[in-house]
């Protein structure tokens, strides 16, 4: 577990994503919706946060309350690598901007996004021996 490479392939790895089970936001039980999330180490996420710091150093001072949390949304929503969502019974294709509207509407995913995206726990035990 000391080994550099075996870190590096744990870091590289973030870039694929790991799989988030939605939960349902009053008993806790998992539905069918399946969120693939970057981890905090990768390049993914890197790249998130520089596009939401450019985004933020656009304004003149602070941004309206409204543009920041749009602006959030739109990192994490670059996060969601890709997903396994049905709508109807059926597949609904992964987006950009289907994920925002998601996050947008469903206050309770984006929570669980947010706390799985800043996790590393998953993506080291998804590769750790």
């Amino acid at each position: 577990m000391s080994d550099l490479a075996h870190l590096q392939d744990i870091v590289e790895g973030q870039d694929r994503g790991a799989e988030l089970l939605i939960k349902h936001p009053v008993t806790g039980e998992p539905t069918d919706v399946v969120l693939i999330v970057a981890g905090p180490d990768s390049d993914v996420q890197r790249r998130a946060r520089l596009k939401m710091q450019d985004a933020l150093y656009a304004f003149r001072g602070r941004p309206p309350a409204d543009d920041f949390d749009r602006l959030e949304i739109e990192r994490l929503a670059r996060c969601i690598v890709g997903w396994r969502v049905k709508r109807d019974g059926q597949d609904v294709p992964f987006a950009f901007n289907s994920a925002v509207k998601l996050l947008t509407e469903m206050r309770f995913i984006r929570e669980q996004v947010e706390a799985f995206a800043a996790s590393r726990v998953d993506y080291f035990l998804r590769v750790t021996p």
